[in-house]
């Protein structure tokens, strides 16, 4: 089924939640070093991805480049994931 305007936001979410955990996975992070970086605990890292992946604001601004950053995010990559 095509993505529709009207969901725009939704599928964002959902492409970013499984560009981080696929970052992680590539560099071989677990949540729990991800979640320092934005000084929270593993259990709250989890709970925001699971909320992003359901489409719905899970991260602040500044936590969200701070994870991009530290994800190693190439211009094209943070335009792509942050633009709605």
């Amino acid at each position: 089924m095509p993505r529709v305007a009207i969901n725009k936001k939704t599928y964002m979410l959902r492409d970013l939640a499984e560009w981080i955990e696929g970052r992680m996975s590539t560099k071989g992070l677990r949540q729990e070093d991800v979640a320092q970086w934005i000084n929270i605990n593993q259990q709250s890292m989890s709970r925001r991805l699971k909320q992003a992946r359901e489409g719905k604001d899970a991260f602040k601004v500044g936590e969200l480049f701070t994870l991009l950053k530290n994800l190693d995010a190439t211009d094209e990559e943070i335009l792509r994931l942050t633009k709605m």
